[in-house]
């Protein structure tokens, strides 16, 4: 039976990717029925692409009424929202009967750190309070999908990937691997994950990592130079000194993505669950960093919205 999804934050950085994959024909209407989105604003231009492709918008805060029929409930909404708001989402949800939650733990997985941020702290309690409210109701999956391919350019030389000047900066070794992927991956891999979830929640882990692809800072500076065709020079930092700035400054994120490019702690090439979701690269292919950079040349370019 084709299953009823929600989703909240759907026209931020994550969110309209993720609605598109679970509207895209290939599972609409056939494995997915109804796709519902909440967002603060209706009208803004993403809110009515997604609904022209077949969204229903729900304008506001996810409510009990909102999450009626709903099977799965995603959460991209931004760091920004209070925990108690989370919360009462959650709750709302299991009350209204929901089958899976994806609480917003994308990016890094926060169990292999060695480290704490408050941040982090927050997604791993709520996630936490999510799966004691829903025990034996709701099925809560923790998804770890890296970094977004997207955004891998975002801050440029405020995180050591310097490409005009063609110098790369890593916290710790050059060689050290961290995991990529893209945000319409992740979209694809949310709705293969709800459909098997919502028909036989054992066979999907609590926690799943994604690897659409991992590079080092040395991988980066040489696929990036050879795009350009220019030379890269890679440089070292003290990893021991940027993790200390993150712990002493919560807030320095800079310094955190730093320390968790060159830390080794967000490779998960080795340790993932592509195959559960795309045996073989079956249903879609990943897209890689070299992807990428054939397109971008090391240089942030945003994704258009529509």
């Amino acid at each position: 039976m084709p299953i009823n999804v929600a989703i909240a934050g759907a026209t931020g950085h994550l969110g309209p990717n993720v609605v598109r994959a679970f509207l895209d024909p290939s599972v609409h209407p056939s494995r997915v029925h109804r796709v519902v989105i909440f967002t603060r604003t209706a009208t803004s231009a993403t809110a009515q692409d997604l609904k022209a492709r077949g969204a229903e918008v729900i304008e506001g805060a996810p409510t009990l009424e909102g999450f009626n029929g709903i099977d799965v409930f995603v959460n991209v909404l931004s760091d920004r929202v209070p925990p108690d708001a989370r919360d009462t989402y959650i709750r709302a949800a299991i009350e209204a009967g929901v089958k899976v939650y994806f609480p917003n733990d994308f990016v890094a997985d926060p169990r292999g750190f060695d480290f704490q941020h408050p941040v982090y702290n927050m997604k791993v309690a709520h996630s936490k309070a999510a799966r004691e409210l829903g025990s034996g109701k709701t099925k809560v999956i923790s998804v770890y999908p890296g970094q977004f391919l997207e955004y891998l350019f975002g801050a440029g030389a405020m995180v050591g990937l310097d490409t005009l000047n063609r110098t790369y900066t890593v916290a710790g070794q050059p060689a050290n691997k961290f995991s990529v992927t893209s945000t319409a991956d992740i979209g694809l891999a949310l709705t293969r994950l709800s459909v098997l979830a919502v028909e036989n929640p054992a066979s999907v882990p609590d926690h799943v990592r994604l690897s659409g692809d991992a590079v080092s800072i040395a991988d980066l500076a040489k696929l990036v130079g050879e795009a350009r065709g220019e030379t890269i020079e890679v440089k070292t930092t003290d990893a021991a000194e940027t993790k200390q700035k993150v712990i002493d400054n919560p807030a320095d994120l800079l310094s955190l993505i730093k320390y968790i490019f060159g830390s080794g702690l967000m490779d998960f090439s080795n340790e993932n669950d592509n195959e559960l979701i795309n045996p073989g690269e079956s249903l879609w292919k990943w897209k890689t960093v070299a992807d990428a950079v054939k397109e971008n040349k090391g240089i942030y370019r945003p994704t258009p919205t529509n």
